[in-house]
């Protein structure tokens, strides 16, 4: 089992193109720029036909540089995961934490917004939703990942300066 621990993003990349992350028609492809108000709504995801398979796939999306880039110490942030899905549609799965667009403080540096794509044999189970903004930090990705068997499929960011 493939994971991705945070101290080791920095050189994320789409590697496999199996997923496409789209805010107003800009494609979110790792070397690209976006602004707080580009990514407010959710985007539009397009997973690759080659996925088409009886596992379930865990989109998530993290902001590992929060609150600032220079003090990462309440990332990764977590804002959005969606999951048991195995369609190319990604919106017939189920929402484990809501959406919610980057919000950086003013000031606060570059940030990675880095959507992860796995895979799972068995549905996620997860009792928490991530309702508020302090159950949102200091994601435990790595513990996520083992306690439901996830396997890292392919991977995305964006960057957005704060």
């Amino acid at each position: 089992m493939r994971t991705l621990p945070v101290n080791k993003m920095n050189d994320v990349k789409n590697k496999n193109n199996l997923i496409e992350i789209i805010y107003e028609n800009e494609l979110v492809n790792g070397n690209n720029n976006l602004t707080k108000e580009q990514t407010q709504q959710k985007p539009n995801i397009k997973i690759n036909k080659k996925l088409q398979d009886n596992t379930y796939k865990t989109l998530i999306m993290i902001d590992p540089d929060a609150p600032s880039s220079d003090k990462p110490i309440t990332g990764p942030f977590i804002h959005w995961i969606l999951s048991n899905f195995k369609e190319i549609n990604a919106i017939d799965g189920e929402t484990i934490c809501e959406y919610m667009g980057p919000g950086p403080r003013a000031g606060s540096g570059k940030h990675r917004y880095i959507y992860l794509l796995y895979q799972s044999i068995e549905k996620v189970k997860q009792e928490n939703k991530f309702d508020n903004i302090p159950q949102r930090r200091k994601f435990p990705l790595e513990k996520f990942v083992s306690d439901n068997h996830l396997q890292l499929l392919d991977m995305t960011f964006f960057i957005l300066d704060a």
